[in-house]
């Protein structure tokens, strides 16, 4: 076969590859009855590439949302230590006024959280500590003992939505010194098991005949 021939079947198979995948090739796929397999094979990856750029928008969207739903569940969370402690203080309205609760807080930090099914990282607000102080005169009335029923209700409902919480008491020295106040420490377990547990400390800066109670919330156990 002489060189001629050669180079004519070449450029043959060039125009004919050439047909496959050209301008024709194009308006056949574009026909919805075509059954073209090259055609289809075209259509799947194509569909493949939408897919994988739709992805990573779709879950981040998920993420989102879930972050959204913890953070609900974290303003229920803090709304129900504000209302608690409200109710603490309107418990202690039927003593005497120097008998009655003063100087409460409802303090929230931002915890960083990671996203339990994506790499996704964000920032939650979360309850971080309550306090209230409660004058010891009042101790053993009515006004005073349901006070501490509040406290003790909301320190519960805080280790059982965190795994654990902690009560600190901090105590006037003069009290200490004269020991007109118990500085017994402990824990207890709630009823679903979780850790209560209750720290005292000398505070030089409390007056006499004041307790200063602070529930701080264990860290953060929910994932978005």
């Amino acid at each position: 076969m002489t060189r001629f021939k050669l180079a004519g079947i070449a450029f043959s198979v060039a125009i004919l590859a050439g047909c496959a995948n050209g301008p024709g090739s194009s308006s056949r796929c574009a026909d919805p009855a075509s059954t073209d397999p090259a055609c289809a094979k075209a259509a799947g990856g194509q569909g493949g590439k939408a897919d994988q750029a739709a992805e990573p928008q779709f879950n981040e969207a998920e993420s989102i949302a879930r972050f959204e739903t913890l953070q609900k569940q974290l303003d229920e969370e803090v709304h129900d230590a504000e209302v608690s402690i409200e109710a603490a203080v309107e418990a202690t309205k039927t003593l005497p006024k120097a008998q009655r609760a003063r100087n409460t807080s409802v303090l929230t930090n931002r915890v960083s959280m990671t996203d339990s099914q994506s790499p996704r990282v964000a920032d939650v607000t979360a309850l971080d500590t309550v306090t209230i102080e409660l004058p010891t005169a009042g101790k053993k009335k009515r006004g005073y003992i349901n006070s501490m029923n509040a406290v003790k209700a909301l320190a519960t409902r805080i280790a059982d939505s965190r795994g654990g919480a902690t009560i600190l008491v901090e105590q006037a020295s003069a009290d200490v010194r004269g020991r007109k106040v118990n500085t017994s420490e402990g824990e207890s377990k709630t009823k679903d098991g979780n850790p209560l547990t209750v720290q005292k400390s000398v505070n030089a800066d409390l007056p006499r005949g004041i307790e200063r109670y602070t529930i701080k919330a264990g860290d953060l156990q929910k994932r978005p």
